[in-house]
């Protein structure tokens, strides 16, 4: 392909300026714009995780023959209205926000930017392992309602016999999924002194030299200490850990979920935080109808807003690896991570 336009369209979590500068880097033109974000006019009903209006990325879409974006919506009804549209790049790990059936029934490709968070979630995920099992959070409560009382943070050099914890060192880490995001978790856990387990019926145990594979679920979470989930999510695993799989779990263990909400069934969590079974929960994403007012609640929680990928690393990688697809593609229409 020699005659070609790109266009970059940024959003309220990825700028365009972003796109741009990775673009620029390899010597292409691109240009830029903006979502707008407003309620959907045309019908979104085959995506999800989008932002703004279909109808204006037909509008602003048209005459290219390559769009780079994040949270644009791409449906149907925007592949039709771009006859010139040759390739979809979308920088993220799965393109939901992409109709992929239209996409590939009207020939136009879709590459995506698999792995581009997964340091940081990864680096998250050990940063809520070390608070739940030092008992960071209902200490750092315990802090706030002393300064609200207008009592002193410690009254006794021997303050801290009150919030005994575990060390890493030793502790059985279970990971449900082994894919980028567990991989990076096991290796920091590992250097900490941990030992893995992972539960991924679609990985080869024999292709594994630093985790033990296990093919039983419950196996996993009956030997762990911590078990973090990191499967992708489908419509078939939803709650795959509910009240029988955390009844399975050690008591006093913890649970761990940077992944996607649906995975795990948080009135379950919130029984077994009440009950005591559950030591201590981290969660970076919660199910909008989920009872998040009453986890908010416990003592023994984090909850963080869907944070975990959002450094400043991952945007620039995200962007970087799409403007490396773009131009591999304009080359020799070649794609790594096409869906």
């Amino acid at each position: 392909m020699t005659d070609h336009r790109i266009l970059v369209i940024g959003d309220s979590y990825m700028t365009a300026e972003i796109f741009t500068r990775a673009f620029a880097q390899r010597g292409l033109a691109v240009d830029a714009t903006t979502m707008t974000i407003t309620t959907p006019t045309w019908d979104t009903s085959s995506i999800r995780e989008y932002e703004g209006d279909p109808a204006e990325v037909a509008s602003l879409g048209r005459g290219y023959d390559v769009i780079a974006f994040h949270a644009a919506p791409v449906t149907a009804d925007v592949l039709a209205a771009l006859p010139d549209l040759r390739l979809v790049g979308c920088a993220r790990g799965g393109p939901v926000n992409v109709d992929l059936d239209a996409a590939r029934e009207r020939g136009v490709r879709v590459t995506t930017t698999p792995g581009k968070n997964a340091d940081a979630v990864a680096d998250l995920t050990i940063g809520f392992l070390i608070s739940l099992v030092r008992n960071v959070p209902a200490s750092l409560r315990d802090v706030d309602e002393r300064v609200a009382d207008g009592r002193p943070l410690a009254e006794s050099t021997f303050e801290g016999a009150r919030w005994f914890g575990r060390e890493v060192k030793g502790l059985r880490l279970g990971l449900i999924g082994y894919g980028n995001v567990a991989r990076l978790v096991a290796a920091r856990a590992r250097a900490l002194g941990a030992t893995i387990t992972a539960y991924d019926p679609f990985v080869d145990p024999t292709s594994v030299a630093d985790a033990t594979i296990v093919s039983d679920l419950d196996a996993l979470l009956s030997a762990s200490d911590v078990v973090s989930v990191h499967a992708r999510a489908t419509d078939e695993n939803r709650h795959m850990i509910g009240a029988a799989q955390i009844a399975r779990m050690p008591e006093g263990s913890f649970l761990i979920n940077t992944a996607r909400e649906s995975l795990v069934d948080e009135h379950a969590l919130l029984e077994a935080l009440r009950s005591g079974h559950l030591a201590g929960v981290a969660l970076d994403v919660n199910e909008p109808d989920g009872p998040w007012r009453e986890l908010v609640a416990e003592p023994n929680l984090i909850l963080t807003p869907h944070l975990a990928g959002a450094t400043n690393e991952t945007l620039v990688r995200g962007a970087d690896m799409l403007a490396a697809e773009v131009e591999s593609f304009l080359s020799d229409g070649s794609l790594r991570w096409e869906r």
